[in-house]
């Protein structure tokens, strides 16, 4: 995380030799003034092919053959003796100066590691094939439905090859997603159903007293329900079974107060330990999983929070409002932001982002629109020569700011605009193998976007 670059809370450091205060840890040219851009590269560099190539000759180094005598001498690898493993034993020596300069060496110098091969370590194969990125390619992207429901359709989500679907005022439970939440009864009950059998498991009643649930989300583990109602109350609950049945047991772990209208959406990270909540109150607040405590709370919105998409490989939090998609850091720092529309009435619906990797293509996002329309977004840093054909323009619309003069470094650039749908898109998925782009309507048309073969084909070609 770049966080740690950046003297942020203006901690006073001290000063070098020559009087200058030591602030923010100063960067290369090349990362063009960015932290961010400063950790995006060296990852890059890391996972890179090269480095893979050439990763056995550092083993060799630190923990093999040349760690020690003759090879290494020839690779110049050669420290203080005391520093190697049963070099000396401590306990033998009755000289007490001795014994504390020994102590001291180790101390303050550091050990070598255990040498822990005596053959050079073998090369690692690099002729890993990765697949197209659906949304690298957009442009040659071709549309199938592959399924009807009766209900629109607001969660797709894929387990192994299957692709699993939920209506309106349902939830897929992980961790097996043979399970989901519904709500919206006139009793305002909440109940757990069995998604193959459609069978009742067990009803819960009064969670939000007299008040609607409008949304809710689950922890990857299956124990943590979050549940959004009209009063604006976030309610977090554990997830319990008792007795020979195994009935479910809710027991509220507490109400998280923040919002002052109803809750529109809500996302659980557990990786990040994070519930995000988003309001028709036009805000969006982050809190502690662990503590359920108040994070934060990101600037005020110009429109109603209508989605919200949490990777949980990067901690990015995607926003949508109206027709305004940001992009946030998981310490809530504004890193793009941009009106995706020129039609007021054309609101983002649903939102995701790529999660097939931490490092590789993450910055690739998907909204899918009030007018039926899937449009696909890369984000780029503002020295990327592309940045200029981006309309965006800093904080369009955010009230009460508290960013100062610091504009977001990134840009979002739309790449496609994706036609086939012909109702509002409610949701949208990519597969973390990166085969194929879900996209679900209103009317419950699911459609599935993957490349031709042709356009493979070329590709494999090319590399």
């Amino acid at each position: 995380m770049p966080e740690f670059l950046d003297n942020r809370f203006n901690l006073d450091l001290g000063e070098k030799q020559c009087g200058q205060k030591v602030g923010d840890v100063t960067l290369p040219p090349w990362a063009k003034g960015s932290a961010r851009e400063f950790i995006s590269k060296h990852r890059e560099a890391l996972e890179s092919d090269y480095v893979s190539e050439n990763l056995n000759h550092w083993i060799d180094l630190i923990f093999g053959h040349k760690q020690r005598g003759k090879a290494a001498e020839e690779s110049i690898n050669v420290f203080y003796h005391y520093t190697y493993e049963g070099s000396v034993d401590i306990d033998l020596v009755t000289d007490p100066a001795m014994k504390a300069s020994i102590l001291a060496q180790i101390n303050h110098f550091g050990q070598t590691p255990k040498q822990l091969f005596l053959q050079p370590h073998v090369k690692r194969r690099t002729d890993r094939k990765l697949p197209l990125h659906p949304l690298k390619h957009s442009s040659h992207l071709v549309p199938h439905e592959i399924r009807k429901i009766s209900s629109p359709i607001t969660q797709i989500v894929t387990l192994n090859d299957k692709i699993l679907i939920a209506g309106s005022n349902n939830l897929l439970k992980p961790s097996t997603y043979s399970k989901y939440v519904a709500w919206g009864f006139p009793d305002l009950s909440l109940r757990f159903i069995s998604y193959e059998q459609d069978r009742l498991l067990s009803t819960h009643e009064n969670l939000h007293g007299s008040n609607k649930i409008q949304c809710a989300s689950v922890s990857h583990d299956g124990r943590i329900l979050v549940t959004g109602a009209d009063e604006g109350l976030v309610n977090v609950w554990r997830v319990s079974k008792f007795g020979p049945r195994a009935l479910r047991r809710l027991k509220l772990e507490k109400p998280l107060c923040g919002h002052t209208a109803r809750i529109t959406c809500l996302q659980v990270s557990q990786p990040y330990m994070l519930i995000v909540s988003g309001s028709a109150d036009c805000t969006v607040i982050t809190w502690d999983l662990s503590s359920m405590a108040f994070v934060r709370q990101l600037p005020q919105f110009p429109a109603p929070v209508s989605a919200i998409f949490v990777n949980d490989l990067t901690g990015e939090i995607v926003t949508a409002a109206g027709i305004l998609l940001a992009v946030w850091s998981i310490n809530g720092d504004c890193l793009a932001m941009i009106n995706t529309s020129q039609l007021p009435s054309d609101s983002i619906l649903s939102v995701t982002n790529s999660t097939s990797s931490d490092w590789l293509d993450t910055k690739w996002y998907v909204t899918g629109h009030q007018s039926g329309s899937v449009k696909v977004w890369q984000m780029v840093h503002f020295s990327h020569p592309d940045s200029s054909l981006s309309k965006s323009s800093g904080f369009v619309g955010l009230k009460g700011s508290n960013f100062g003069s610091k504009e977001p470094e990134y840009k979002l650039i739309l790449r496609k605009v994706l036609k086939s749908h012909k109702h509002p898109v409610t949701a949208v998925h990519l597969t973390t193998d990166l085969k194929q782009l879900l996209s679900g309507d209103l009317g419950g048309n699911l459609l599935s976007w993957t490349l031709p073969d042709e356009t493979l084909r070329v590709s494999s070609n090319q590399e």
